[in-house]
């Protein structure tokens, strides 16, 4: 079972239809004692990162979060990805959680941020929960993004390379919407929810 947490402002609805149309089973949890015990966890996120961190801690979720990514997979989807890092240049002095390395920073220089509609991915290394990738079109909406490292497993440019999809361990993140990117998103989710675990039901 997918758990999407759930703190009020993370484009859910367009995301649940996209794992339903996959046949994966995800349940919405305000708060962690809505979540059940395994499963992978999903962080999506949109807006603010000052904003959206206040509200995974008012929920309950910023303390419990690194734990339970120890023992369970955890996908974070554009801001939520960002969350996973270690801040932002969003919120100067506001720690994120550190699940993944880097800051986000501004993208540029010399080009319209916010960053919105499709952009080109590429492979930057190998991982198992995307073993063919090449290259595709992933459709982006977003100001900030983490410089290429190490641990890039896609990226893209908008005035300057950024992370795509950063990896460590089973902690992983999109910087674009797969859920919003047609086929070819929804089959990187089918990729990686699989790689995590998840089976979709018949």
């Amino acid at each position: 079972m997918i758990t999407l947490i759930d703190y009020g402002a993370g484009n859910l609805h367009s995301l649940q239809g996209a794992l339903t149309r996959l046949g994966f089973k995800s349940i919405r949890a305000v708060t962690p004692a809505d979540a059940p015990e395994s499963g992978t966890l999903v962080l999506p996120g949109v807006g603010h990162f000052t904003a959206a961190r206040a509200a995974l801690v008012a929920r309950g979720w910023w303390d419990v979060l690194p734990g339970m990514a120890a023992t369970r997979p955890l996908l974070g989807i554009c801001l939520g990805l960002q969350l996973l890092a270690e801040g932002s240049e969003e919120s100067p002095g506001a720690t994120g959680l550190g699940l993944v390395p880097g800051m986000s920073r501004l993208l540029g220089p010399g080009v319209k941020v916010p960053n919105m509609g499709w952009a080109k991915v590429k492979a930057r290394m190998a991982h198992p929960a995307l073993p063919d990738f090449k290259e595709d079109w992933l459709y982006f909406v977003h100001s900030y993004a983490l410089d290429t490292d190490g641990e890039t497993v896609l990226e893209s440019t908008h005035g300057r390379p950024f992370s795509a999809m950063q990896a460590r361990g089973r902690v992983l993140g999109f910087q674009g919407h797969p859920e919003k990117s047609g086929p070819f998103g929804e089959s990187l989710l089918r990729g990686v929810l699989g790689w995590m675990g998840e089976v979709p039901c018949a």
